[in-house]
């Protein structure tokens, strides 16, 4: 269970360093009422990157060098308690099961 200041709104805000340089590499992407769908757009966030073909073919290691390397890092503000969401342990599981896999579990053709 996380503790979560309600009084304060939750926005989940996306770190991109591949903006261009004169632009904020902050986006914020959203306003949420609660905890659920504000982790749910931040793994919305990270899923999208994983999707694109550049990252079908990709596993473990090789998978969470290319997303540190290229993708986008969500974040809630907002929330008091910094284990709302692990926008690493996510990939990291994402890792695990792989791209292809996770393409096909999603499109219902997986185990």
């Amino acid at each position: 269970m996380h503790a979560v200041n309600l009084s304060k709104r939750l926005s989940v805000e996306v770190f991109d360093h591949n903006r261009p340089i004169d632009e904020s590499a902050w986006i914020e992407i959203g306003n949420y009422e609660d905890l659920a769908h504000a982790v749910d757009a931040c793994r919305k966030v990270i899923d999208r990157v994983l999707y694109k073909p550049r990252y079908a073919s990709l596993t473990g290691h090789a998978l969470m060098q290319e997303y540190l390397n290229y993708g986008p890092v969500p974040c809630i503000r907002g929330v008091d308690n910094m284990d709302a969401f692990d926008p690493y342990e996510y990939l990291e599981s994402k890792a695990k099961l792989g791209c292809q896999k996770h393409h096909e579990n999603a499109l219902g053709f997986g185990l």
